[in-house]
Protein backbone atom coordinates (compact mmCIF):
# COMPACT_ATOMS: atom_id res chain seq x y z
CA UNK A 1 0.00 0.00 0.00
CA UNK A 2 3.14 2.58 0.95
CA UNK A 3 3.96 2.39 -2.86
CA UNK A 4 0.55 3.44 -4.15
CA UNK A 5 -0.13 5.20 -1.45
CA UNK A 6 2.70 7.46 -0.04
CA UNK A 7 0.93 9.45 2.53
CA UNK A 8 -0.66 6.53 3.93
CA UNK A 9 0.29 6.29 7.92
CA UNK A 10 0.13 3.47 10.22
CA UNK A 11 -2.64 0.69 9.72
CA UNK A 12 -4.17 -0.82 12.96
CA UNK A 13 -7.02 -3.23 13.31
CA UNK A 14 -9.61 -1.83 15.14
CA UNK A 15 -12.23 -4.30 16.46
CA UNK A 16 -15.75 -3.49 17.70
CA UNK A 17 -15.92 -5.21 21.55
CA UNK A 18 -19.94 -6.17 20.26
CA UNK A 19 -18.79 -8.07 17.38
CA UNK A 20 -16.07 -10.16 18.84
CA UNK A 21 -16.90 -13.73 19.66
CA UNK A 22 -15.17 -14.56 23.10
CA UNK A 23 -13.98 -18.06 23.19
CA UNK A 24 -15.60 -19.23 26.29
CA UNK A 25 -13.70 -20.62 29.02
CA UNK A 26 -16.12 -23.21 30.63
CA UNK A 27 -19.22 -24.46 30.35
CA UNK A 28 -22.38 -23.09 30.40
CA UNK A 29 -26.07 -23.67 30.64
CA UNK A 30 -26.13 -21.20 28.27
CA UNK A 31 -24.18 -22.30 25.50
CA UNK A 32 -25.77 -25.80 25.89
CA UNK A 33 -29.53 -24.06 25.42
CA UNK A 34 -27.69 -21.90 22.68
CA UNK A 35 -27.70 -25.28 20.57
CA UNK A 36 -30.38 -27.26 21.92
CA UNK A 37 -32.26 -23.92 20.60
CA UNK A 38 -30.86 -24.58 17.69
CA UNK A 39 -31.58 -27.99 16.62
CA UNK A 40 -35.25 -28.29 18.85
CA UNK A 41 -37.21 -27.43 15.42
CA UNK A 42 -35.80 -30.63 13.76
CA UNK A 43 -35.97 -32.34 16.64
CA UNK A 44 -39.89 -31.61 17.29
CA UNK A 45 -41.07 -32.16 13.16
CA UNK A 46 -39.87 -35.61 13.94
CA UNK A 47 -41.74 -36.50 16.57
CA UNK A 48 -39.37 -36.29 19.74
CA UNK A 49 -39.22 -33.51 22.27
CA UNK A 50 -36.06 -32.18 24.57
CA UNK A 51 -35.53 -30.33 27.42
CA UNK A 52 -32.32 -29.67 29.71
CA UNK A 53 -32.19 -31.36 33.30
CA UNK A 54 -28.89 -30.09 34.53
CA UNK A 55 -25.36 -29.20 32.97
CA UNK A 56 -22.67 -30.21 35.48
CA UNK A 57 -20.22 -27.10 34.11
CA UNK A 58 -17.40 -28.79 36.59
CA UNK A 59 -17.64 -32.53 34.95
CA UNK A 60 -18.27 -31.59 31.77
CA UNK A 61 -21.73 -33.84 31.94
CA UNK A 62 -25.28 -32.84 30.40
CA UNK A 63 -28.36 -34.61 31.42
CA UNK A 64 -31.39 -34.51 29.15
CA UNK A 65 -34.95 -35.67 29.43
CA UNK A 66 -35.21 -36.77 25.74
CA UNK A 67 -38.83 -38.57 24.08
CA UNK A 68 -38.03 -39.92 20.44
CA UNK A 69 -36.13 -42.17 18.40
CA UNK A 70 -32.91 -43.54 18.68
CA UNK A 71 -31.66 -41.83 15.35
CA UNK A 72 -32.48 -38.48 16.85
CA UNK A 73 -31.30 -39.12 19.99
CA UNK A 74 -27.90 -40.20 18.54
CA UNK A 75 -28.11 -36.81 16.17
CA UNK A 76 -28.89 -34.77 19.36
CA UNK A 77 -26.23 -36.36 21.86
CA UNK A 78 -23.27 -35.48 18.64
CA UNK A 79 -24.55 -32.00 18.72
CA UNK A 80 -24.69 -31.19 22.04
CA UNK A 81 -21.04 -32.97 22.67
CA UNK A 82 -19.99 -30.40 19.89
CA UNK A 83 -20.91 -27.74 22.50
CA UNK A 84 -17.28 -26.44 23.82
CA UNK A 85 -16.24 -28.40 27.30
CA UNK A 86 -18.88 -31.33 27.02
CA UNK A 87 -17.37 -34.32 27.86
CA UNK A 88 -20.59 -36.51 28.21
CA UNK A 89 -24.14 -36.63 27.89
CA UNK A 90 -26.70 -38.60 29.81
CA UNK A 91 -30.57 -39.29 29.27
CA UNK A 92 -33.74 -39.51 31.15
CA UNK A 93 -36.45 -40.94 29.46
CA UNK A 94 -40.05 -38.92 29.29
Amino acid sequence: LSENFPNFGEVIQVEDPDQVDAKPTELTLEAVQSELNRIKPAILAMGGSVEIVSVDTELGVVKLKFRGSNKVKQGLELAIRDVEYVKHVEFESQ
